[in-house]
């Protein structure tokens, strides 16, 4: 309609092999894939999958987006504009910090390395916000509409991604009473909010030493019994 029918082909192949690399990982891991959605001016993979998954399989999937369409370019060897704009283009829209994107999968896996997981969550809530306010600073002298489609898709995900914080939080508790969750590295906490990814805890509440274990069993038996 615009008569960038040329550029439009472009974008979404480049869009549709950045899409293919997380399928293709998350199959390769067993992750089960909900849906795929390819919009005008972007993609995005959803998954299905336990929050306390491996890191590590996190980090791959979150990554190889950006590794299949490098790859897709080099294997085409090609010189042609539209092929390079656009997938510099991609490149550095997909690294931004910002929820869902992959740059801000990646803080997430390196926050939680270094505080407990509700606090990771939180923080990468503010440093996408803090990224779009950016993103709209540089967008007054120079409105781009593409752009503004994208901001405004974002701000719809991250708001659902702030308002489903405590939903998120009860599966994260959930999962680990209901699977039996144990990791070799222990930390000890003296609240149930400081709760790391991938390290079992020993909480101390009134002088009182409990496994992780017992005190979600007692959290979630009793959830039960109401």
């Amino acid at each position: 309609m615009t008569g960038l029918f040329k550029d439009f082909v472009v974008f979404t192949s480049i869009i549709f092999i950045h899409e293919l690399g997380h399928i293709v990982t998350g199959l390769l891991f067993k992750w089960k894939i909900d849906k795929v959605i390819i919009f005008p001016f972007g993609g995005l993979t959803i998954f299905n999958q336990k929050i306390n998954t491996s890191s590590l399989e996190e980090f791959i999937i979150a990554i190889a987006g950006i590794i299949f369409q490098t790859v897709f370019l080099l294997l085409l060897n090609t010189n042609n504009y539209l092929f390079i704009k656009y997938y510099k283009i991609i490149l550095f829209f997909n690294i931004l910090p910002i929820y869902p994107l992959d740059g801000s999968k990646v803080l997430n896996i390196f926050l939680n390395k270094i505080f407990p997981f509700k606090k990771s969550y939180i923080l990468t809530i503010l440093i996408s916000l803090i990224t779009i306010f950016a993103l709209f600073i540089v967008m007054i002298d120079n409105f781009n509409l593409l752009l503004f489609l994208s901001i405004m898709l974002l701000l719809t995900k991250l708001f659902n991604y702030y308002k489903d914080i405590d939903i998120i939080w009860n599966k994260f508790l959930f999962e680990r009473y209901l699977y039996k969750i144990k990791y070799k590295k222990i930390k000890k906490i003296n609240n149930i909010s400081k709760m790391f990814k991938e390290k079992t805890h020993v909480l101390f509440i009134n002088n009182n030493i409990i496994k992780e274990k017992d005190f979600l069993s007692k959290m979630f038996d009793r959830r039960k019994n109401l």
